[in-house]
């Protein structure tokens, strides 16, 4: 009789449980990673983003990428192809990256490849590249610094 009132209260344990885990394991956006076609990990930083949390939401924007002086950039060769992935697959990607030179104060957009690359400018200089996502909770930006030489 005594195993039969444990196996309800221990399912009801794992749920709620298993629920709780999942929110907060998902609490904050995916993160991002970049790569060059040299296997070279290029340094990402968190952008502007909406989530919603388990009792609350948050949006947060963020400074211009070249204000985000914390992060140095990657060299890359001119027209390298380089990967951008997520710790957690999206529902939906953007189709292009945001680029920004450091010498213009406006951005150009580049068409994300099938394969989630993107070729780097031809001209040299240091850039900021945006990239963001859709997720069922929310979505993201993320920014990442190369330099083309």
């Amino acid at each position: 009789m005594a195993k039969k009132k444990v196996l309800p209260l221990v399912l009801t344990f794992l749920l709620i449980s298993g629920f709780f885990t999942y929110y907060i394991m998902n609490a904050k956006p995916p993160t991002a990673s970049a790569k060059t076609e040299a296997n070279v990990t290029i340094p990402v930083k968190q952008g502007s983003y909406c989530w919603d949390g388990f009792l609350n939401g948050e949006c947060r924007d963020m400074v211009e990428p070249f204000m985000m002086n914390d992060i140095e950039p990657i060299t890359v060769a001119p027209s390298e192809k380089i990967t951008i992935s997520y710790n957690r697959k999206p529902i939906k990607v953007s189709k292009e990256v945001m680029v920004w030179s450091k010498s213009q104060s406006d951005s150009k957009r580049v068409k994300l490849l099938e394969d989630g690359t993107f070729v780097a400018p031809q001209d040299s200089g240091t850039y900021a590249v945006s990239t963001d996502g859709n997720w069922k909770r929310g979505s993201a930006s993320h920014v990442f610094f190369i330099t083309v030489k």
